[in-house]
């Protein structure tokens, strides 16, 4: 019997379950262990959070250039071209897949797949659920790895740093270091691999629809383990979050509304887009998202308005139930009543650099997902694109893994220290929180400035200096080990963004 390959899988959305499953799929090949470590349920995950759909060339009059050159546009031709070609191409059987495996999306009735257009797509070819498509792909997934015995899903763990060894060309991934958040206990757990699937950081913003666990932990980790990162300046603001007086994450108005014939407009009532982009309602996110932002500065409004009226109110309820129902808990009847919104920090098009199967620079270690940049976003995401990634690029990493990862005698999991978990967090803390999003937030965000974020680097060398004593004395509460995290991934935004001197997609710099 040939000894087991042991994987350790850092985050439990879609793209760690397609990933996990996939692999164990290939069992026959070689014993396979995965155990995928979560710091939270997965319906708290962007993943199960995801609206829209799953991009792909489903019908004749749609092509995949077409698709492939619309998602070299929105990204302003930084993308990767070999790995857009790619992962468009395997589209249509990864969505064939997805039915096979028991994905229930919209179809007419002749079972004909209904698909939605999105920003920056010439056609449409956007596969969905309703506007619940990343609840129903996690749904499959779940059961998909419920019924395995070959995964065990470990939680809640809150992966603290990579274990690495060797040094230069030797250097190599032997496992992670996590706490328990229950017992606060800290544990090194050793692999044969490490996938990183830890999805983003929009928490680093003010405002953001990512959910709290959006602390970009994966990058963070990979940051302190001198391993290559890739865009970090292109930070996606999604132009429609629902206003409200609220705290927490902002709920999402889905640009399939748009597509389906709402339209934006400003506090006067006339058409926001008209005149600004040729795509109108339709643009890329990130036009649409700077020409709110603007108007929200030039007007003083706190918000502008989506009008769905066009669709009118039973059809909305239809095709977006989950919006409707949010809205109607406002008081809005969505279909008449307008809507309002504004942007907020949405989607990370960069990450930790990998090819188009998932390696990094670091042996031993894979990165998958919104951690992860694959090269096929560039400098701006299109729509539904990510989804799509999130299937196909963990079926390749998936394919390539046990020859990828040497099979050796596994060392057993071996305590760190015990009980670091805090249950207070300190004012500092609090308050070193709301100075960095409010920093990256103003300077960092869908309009910079190359004086602003150089002051925002200065904060965070202040905010560093400040918690580095409340972090040695080791009693880590989780908004201090998030804040640690949040530091490191918003320096590497803010200095890849210095570095970016011409504005290009998601980046756009004003010269003053």
């Amino acid at each position: 019997m040939n000894a087991a390959l042991d994987v350790i899988v850092v985050g439990g959305g879609i793209a760690g379950m397609a990933f996990a499953t996939r692999l164990v799929d290939r069992n026959d090949q070689q014993p396979v262990r995965v155990r995928i470590f979560s710091k939270a349920a997965v319906e708290a995950s962007n993943s199960f959070a995801a609206q829209g759909g799953v991009a792909a060339v489903m019908r004749l009059e749609d092509s995949f250039e077409q698709h492939i050159r619309d998602t070299m546009n929105v990204g302003a031709g930084r993308n990767d071209p070999d790995v857009v070609r790619l992962v468009v191409g395997e589209g249509p059987a990864m969505i064939r897949s997805m039915i096979d495996l028991g994905a229930h999306f919209d179809s007419d009735a002749t079972g004909r797949l209904q698909l939605a257009r999105e920003g920056g797509h010439s056609m449409a070819r956007v596969v969905h659920h309703r506007d619940r498509t990343g609840e129903e792909i996690v749904r499959v997934l779940q059961a998909r790895v419920r019924s395995s015995p070959h995964i065990e899903v470990i939680e809640p763990q809150r992966a603290l740093d990579l274990l690495v060894e060797g040094e230069g060309t030797d250097r190599q991934c032997r496992g992670i270091r996590a706490m328990d958040l229950r017992s606060g206990d800290v544990m090194d757990h050793f692999a044969s691999l490490v996938v990183l699937a830890t999805g983003g950081a929009g928490q680093v913003y003010e405002r953001t629809t990512n959910p709290i666990g959006a602390t970009g932990d994966g990058v963070a980790m990979a940051i302190r383990a001198d391993v290559d990162l890739r865009d970090m300046a292109f930070v996606q603001f999604h132009p429609t979050a629902l206003h409200t007086t609220e705290p927490g994450p902002a709920f999402l108005i889905s640009e399939a509304v748009r597509g389906a014939g709402a339209r934006l407009s400003a506090p006067d009532g006339r058409p926001l887009m008209k005149a600004i982009h040729d795509m109108g309602d339709l643009a890329p996110r990130n036009v649409i998202a700077r020409a709110i932002h603007r108007e929200m500065q030039l007007t003083g409004s706190s918000h502008l308005w989506l009008d769905a009226s066009p669709m009118g109110v039973a059809r909305f309820a239809m095709e977006f139930p989950a919006i409707e129902k949010r809205c109607r808990e406002m008081g809005i009847v969505a279909g008449r009543d307008r809507i309002p919104v504004v942007p907020a920090a949405h989607y990370m098009c960069g990450g930790i650099r990998t090819d188009d199967s998932g390696r990094t620079a670091l042996k031993g270690l894979f990165a998958l997902g919104e951690c992860a940049s694959s090269g096929l976003h560039g400098a701006d995401r299109l729509a539904s694109n990510s989804l799509l990634e999130a299937l196909v690029i963990p079926k390749r990493a998936a394919g390539i893994v046990f020859t990828s990862a040497p099979i050796e005698k596994l060392r057993s999991s071996r305590p760190y220290r015990e009980n670091w978990l805090s249950r207070r967090t300190s004012a500092i803390v609090t308050r070193a929180l709301g100075s960095l999003r409010h920093a990256m937030s103003t300077h960092v965000g869908i309009i910079r400035e190359e004086g602003g974020m150089l002051h925002t680097l200065c904060i965070i060398a202040m905010l560093e200096r400040q918690i580095a004593p409340i972090w040695n004395r080791r009693r880590w509460s989780p908004e201090l080990i998030d804040l640690r995290d949040l530091l490191v991934v918003a320096r590497s935004i803010t200095s890849a963004a210095l570095a970016e001197p011409a504005s290009m997609g998601a980046h756009y710099v004003e010269v003053k």
